[in-house]
Parts: structure tokens; sequence; C-alpha cells
């Protein structure tokens, strides 16, 4: 087993062999240094790779499980507002669908005592780390609940600077003897806690203490539907929630997006370790190559309909390709989404809708969508270098409403293809960190709330 982290110079293999000693796994690590900046490159990040792999992975053995409920997102209704214990899915409100609907979050619990706080959490693979939003904080978004209160929980801690976590990208606050963050969407300093997770909505709740998250007092541009408390971060970043749990996961999670248009309140569960289920042998399975920046998959063509796109190879894999359902919806690498938009709307042309003007950069959106325009909308395919192949059907990407199509897919201005939350409905992903693979097949993920 072999896991890769790339670095901009630096590329850092991670072998796993077994000796004999004491019948313990221990990792060997080869790395390629190319120049004398590279070294330095490596020196500079050397904190941040041991702390992961000293989190993640040592204690390979002692793999355990853990699963907890995952939600699509609708509106709270006021008079729960406040409740800060006895909410559930059930009390959540569907509303109009958009595509910012396809938001997806967990239900964790805060603190401890009378600063215990029930969030909901958006789902995110890229976040460096998870954070929640505390008191006090500007612009006071609402969500489901109280701002989370760090002066009445008595398991609040704040990170100091000389803390082994306070490397970059988080500084050392001399003014304080505090480590803070700067996201794009977030500003606060580091902190741990307890986070209680819930199984199932009647089920025991299973409490993690120590967890270090960001302690958020700033938000810029964090849309949170009115409902979202902040970030849980299952990427592979030292400061995730997955790494900090990794030790017992085996580095190995899975979840199943529900659809929010099929179903009234739809969740279900992330599992982690020995809860992740297994997959039907039409599975199918790619190679995960992990970054800083999350999960990356070897994009190598398009296929519309039953047309294999005539897209350059090289566009794709010069811009990448990662995973993350934080993105409401996937976007395609512009150079590439000009070419699925030409034969889309070829297509649907030969179908006999046409496409609504707007502005160039607004979402494709077509009318005269009869039934059977609807029985025969397209579907298309991701290649991937190994020959693996993840499908979208129509349903994945057309909002339909009377006689009107959305295209759920987007590029203008997008810089790197990133498949998002609303095609990966209704498909279980299971991610193996530690052996480099991701393996997805179509399932109903969708359950009414009890």
């Amino acid at each position: 087993m072999a896991v890769i982290f790339k670095i901009p110079g630096i590329y850092i293999r991670v072998q796993s062999a077994v000796y004999p000693y004491k019948n313990k796994k221990h990792r060997a690590a080869s790395i390629c240094l190319n120049s004398w900046p590279t070294m330095f490159k490596l020196l500079a990040v050397l904190p941040v790779l041991f702390l992961s792999f000293a989190m993640a992975w040592a204690q390979p053995s002692n793999v355990t499980g853990l699963s907890f409920q995952l939600v699509a997102l609708s509106r709270v209704p006021d008079g729960h507002a406040d409740n800060v214990s006895s909410y559930t899915a059930k009390d959540l409100r569907p509303l109009a669908l958009t595509p910012s609907d396809y938001v997806h979050g967990v239900f964790v619990s805060i603190g401890t005592g009378q600063g215990g706080r029930r969030k909901i959490l958006a789902l995110d693979t890229a976040a460096s780390t998870s954070w929640v939003m505390c008191e006090p904080c500007r612009p006071p978004l609402h969500q489901l609940g109280r701002l989370f209160s760090p002066a009445e929980s008595p398991t609040f801690r704040g990170v100091r600077r000389d803390d082994p976590v306070c490397v970059p990208p988080y500084h050392r606050l001399h003014s304080t003897n505090g480590c803070s963050f700067a996201f794009p969407s977030a500003i606060g300093y580091l902190a741990r806690d307890t986070f209680h997770l819930r199984h199932s909505e009647r089920s025991v709740v299973k409490s993690i203490s120590g967890v270090a998250f960001g302690c958020a007092h700033t938000t810029t541009g964090f849309y949170n539907e009115d409902i979202l408390g902040g970030v849980l971060s299952l990427s592979p970043s030292p400061l995730s929630f997955l790494t900090q749990f990794g030790s017992r996961a085996g580095g190995r999670f899975s979840y199943c997006l529900p659809d929010p248009t099929t179903s009234h309140n739809p969740s279900g569960f992330i599992q982690f370790g020995i809860e992740v289920p297994s997959l039907p042998r039409h599975a199918h399975t790619t190679t995960l190559t992990v970054s800083a920046s999350g999960y990356h998959l070897s994009l190598i063509g398009i296929s519309l309909g039953n047309k294999r796109l005539d897209i350059d190879r090289h566009i794709l894999t010069s811009h990448g390709c990662s995973i993350n359902p934080a993105e409401t919806i996937t976007k395609i690498a512009e150079p590439a989404y000009i070419i699925v938009a030409r034969e889309l709307m070829a297509q649907m042309n030969e179908l006999g809708s046409k496409q609504v003007k707007g502005p160039p950069s607004s979402p494709l959106v077509f009318n005269k969508i009869s039934r059977r325009v609807r029985a025969r909308l397209p579907n298309m395919v991701f290649h991937f270098a190994d020959g693996g192949d993840m499908w979208f059907t129509a349903g994945k990407l057309f909002q339909v409403i009377g006689t009107t199509a959305r295209f759920l897919v987007e590029g203008h201005g997008s810089h790197r293809t990133v498949i998002g939350a609303a095609q990966q409905v209704n498909a279980r992903f299971i991610f193996n960190v530690a052996a480099g693979r991701l393996t997805f097949a179509e399932e109903l993920c969708s359950r009414e709330a009890a």
C-alpha cells in the first residue's frame, strides 16, 4: 500500500511494509528531491507532514468504527431556532429547490455543560479544519440554535501558539498566546473541545474529546442557508476531523448523499472505519490522489449522451479534477465546459428544445421540455485514466420545472473540475485514503426522517 502526497516540487511516497518485530506494521517514506530549493520546501512542510502521519496512522491496528447522521438541508421553523437539544431532521422544512439547496450537513453537538450547542455543519472534503461560528461573530448570521459560547463550555481550551498544531496555514499570536486562522470564508482562532455525534435519531451519542477546530468570529461569503453553523472537514489535512479520528478509522470513510428533490427531509449517515459498508461487485474504483487541497481524480475524458467529446486530454489533466460535496453542483474547467455546452445545445436542439437566452456567463436553461423530451435528456460520463467511469444520469444533470430545464453543471470562470453534490446524490462513495482509492456505485440514499 502506498500513499502519495503532492507538494509543488516534491513527491512523497509513503509505503507500508510489514516487519516481523513484535508483529507491528512500520512505514518507510521515500522522498524524491530534485534541487536544493526543493529541500527547503520540504523542511518547511515537515512539521505538517509529521503531524498528519502521527495523527492518522500512529495506530493502524486499532481500527474501530463511527457513523453519524447526514441530512439534505431545508429551512428550520423559527419556533425551533433557540432549541439547543431537541431538534432532529424531522424539524427541517422543505423549500422550493434551487441548485444552492444541494447542501448537505451533519448533526454535531459541540462543548459540554451549559455551553453545549447542537449544530448542523456543512460537509467539506477540502477545508483544512472544521470550524464553527463562535460568540461574538460578525456578521450575525441566522443559524440553527444559538452561537457556540466558548466561555460557557468547561471543556473548551484555546490552542496555544507553542502547540505543535500551530503551524502554517495557522498563525502564532504573540499578543494573546493563541493560534489564529484566516480562511476565505472565516477568521478566528484554533481551539479544542468535545464533539458529540448522533449515530441516529434515537440511539446513543458518541462523544470525542479534545477535537481541534476553528472558532470563527468573522465570516465572509459563507452562505449558510440560515441553518449551517460552520463546516465539518473530511479533508486529508492534519487538523481535519477525519485525520484526527484517522487512527481509529483506518483512513476510510463513506457517505451517500440523499437527494433533496425526491424525499421529504431525507437523511442518511457518514461511516468511518469498520462501519464503512461493502459495495456490490459492479461498483467502480479509481485512483484517489491526496493533497493538502483535497481528493483528486485522474479525469481524461467526458461523454455526453452516447458521444465521447473531442476534448484534449491535456486540458482535463492540466486543470485537474477533485470531488467535494461542499460544491453544490459540478464545475467543469472552462476550456472543457465550452465544448460540453456546445454539444449539449446541439443535442437539445435535436430534441426540439431551445436555449433560453441569458448573459454569457449564466447557467444553461432550455425550454419546451415535454414528457417526450424529458425522457430523452442526455446522461454524462466522466472517464478516468485507470478505466473507471462515473455516470451521471439525466436526473442528476437537469432540474426540470414545468417545461423548463436548467443544466446543473457550470464552468464559466472555472479553473478546475470539481464533482459537486448534485451529481453525487443517490450514490455510495467510499474513500480509502490510506490505499489511495475511491470506490462508488449507485444507491438509494434517502430515507424519511423519523
